[in-house]
């Protein structure tokens, strides 16, 4: 079994507190209302567990915290800020339609139970303060979830440190971690995915089988999204012929990415595993997006605006083509222009390249490492594959198409960390990505230390 040097842990757990720091003074300095959205993902964590519907529109307690704090987008500063106020949904944005209502309520509930015990252990007490705080709870987390499947993959803890601190210095990571969205729970989606995973390629009996494709189930459940790491799964598990063996060593220096050839995983049960896995996940993403829609009340002469934004008449092929690498570079967009500009867009920029660095080495030119390179390609081609299928859906079913946000492959950033940190097979490619990882995080500290 992997020893767990005491330095490591400590490193981790600055990391995590580093990154709760930020979240921290992210959420006082940021008192707007994101706009993407946070309105009725707010909405919705207010009124969890219920389960919203299709034509649901949002509720004086959100009405109220928007019309208190504004939205951060020209045209929506704070208004009249009273709670004896009836406030009119249909004067809201997208005519107060809840946006968020097609989503299950699994992450809204979950936050909403996180959020109490924040407000109830803290002198927090606005719910919508304890969502955030919440969001940057889901991002303590998933970087813990992340560091674990790492040790359990056989990668040093040196380089996947190195790689983990570039994460908390990246607004596309911690914008959603400082506002209730459900891309929040984006890390640790992609982590559990993972987990369970390596967990499988140990030991791949049924009850290991199982767990896995439950995991598979509740991923595209928290957001439908978040099965572009499902099918990465999929893709890794179709063409690995290679089984896990690094955690059943004896020590770090032993454990590496090479493969146990004496004790290969048979194909039929690799593709037996992945296809079920697979068929859960659409299974259940599809079967929710049917109940959403069957629950659907919107008057049909009244929708939001984005049901006229969004809708064209022929297939966008264009759109097709544009959306197409967007997913394989989760963290290239920083969400919302939130700061300095130059250090947004320099830490922006420095954490995406170098997962997509890291990323596309291992998948084209990497030699010894059969594993990582087999999940690098599953992940590029899962993420060109969902963004094609996302835009035809759209299309199909609602003939409708929007570019694609990056955020969309969140969950893929899990599996980004793990096979960038293991390229770093010097100690000086360790040392320039960890010094990475401190000018990034001095730079965001600066960025989020200055805002208004």
């Amino acid at each position: 079994m992997l020893t767990r040097p005491r330095w490591a842990l400590a490193a981790l757990l600055a990391i995590i507190g580093v990154s709760f720091a930020f979240v921290a003074v992210h959420v006082e300095s940021y008192t707007r209302l994101s706009p993407i959205d946070e309105l009725s993902h707010l909405d919705y964590m207010f009124r969890a567990p219920a389960v919203l519907a299709p034509g649901d529109k949002v509720e004086q307690q959100a009405m109220y915290e928007q019309a208190c704090r504004g939205v951060d987008a020209p045209g929506f500063d704070p208004v009249l800020c009273d709670r004896d106020h009836e406030y009119d949904a249909d004067i809201y944005q997208e005519h107060g339609f809840n946006t968020a209502a097609t989503n299950t309520p699994i992450y809204y509930t979950a936050t909403r139970a996180v959020a109490e015990v924040v407000r109830a252990l803290t002198p927090t007490g606005s719910l919508f303060v304890a969502g955030r705080l919440a969001s940057g709870i889901w991002l303590a987390l998933g970087l813990a979830l992340v560091y674990l499947a790492g040790r359990r993959a056989g990668i040093r803890p040196a380089p996947l440190l190195a790689v983990l601190a570039l994460l908390p210095a990246s607004p596309a990571i911690l914008y959603p971690s400082a506002t209730v969205t459900p891309d929040a729970m984006g890390l640790v989606a992609g982590a559990l995915v993972v987990l369970a995973a390596l967990a499988w390629e140990r030991r791949p009996g049924r009850v290991r089988t199982a767990v896995l494709v439950l995991v598979c189930v509740l991923v595209p459940l928290i957001k439908l999204t978040n099965i572009v790491a499902v099918a990465a799964l999929v893709f890794y598990l179709a063409f690995n012929r290679h089984r896990q063996a690094a955690s059943e060593r004896r020590s770090d220096e032993d454990a590496t990415d090479g493969p146990d050839e004496t004790r290969p995983i048979p194909a039929r049960q690799r593709w037996t595993t992945g296809a079920v896995a697979g068929a859960a996940a659409v299974v259940a993403g599809g079967a929710w997006t049917v109940i959403s829609n069957s629950r659907n009340h919107a008057d049909p002469d009244d929708v939001p605006d984005m049901a006229v934004r969004f809708a064209v008449t022929e297939f966008p092929w264009n759109g097709l083509l544009d959306s197409a690498l967007i997913m394989a570079q989760p963290l290239s967009q920083p969400w919302v222009g939130v700061g300095t500009p130059s250090l947004l867009f320099f830490t922006t920029t420095v954490v995406s390249l170098v997962l997509i660095a890291g990323t596309a080495a291992a998948a084209f030119f990497s030699t010894g490492t059969p594993r990582a390179t087999v999940a690098a390609r599953a992940m590029l081609a899962a993420a060109v594959l969902v963004a094609l299928g996302l835009v035809t859906m759209g299309y199909v079913t609602a003939s409708q198409y929007f570019p694609l946000p990056a955020r969309y492959g969140v969950a893929l950033v899990p599996g980004m960390v793990l096979v960038t940190a293991g390229m770093l097979r010097t100690r000086s490619s360790v040392a320039i990505t960890a010094g990475l990882a401190v000018v990034v995080l001095v730079f965001t500290a600066a960025r989020v230390i200055g805002l208004p």
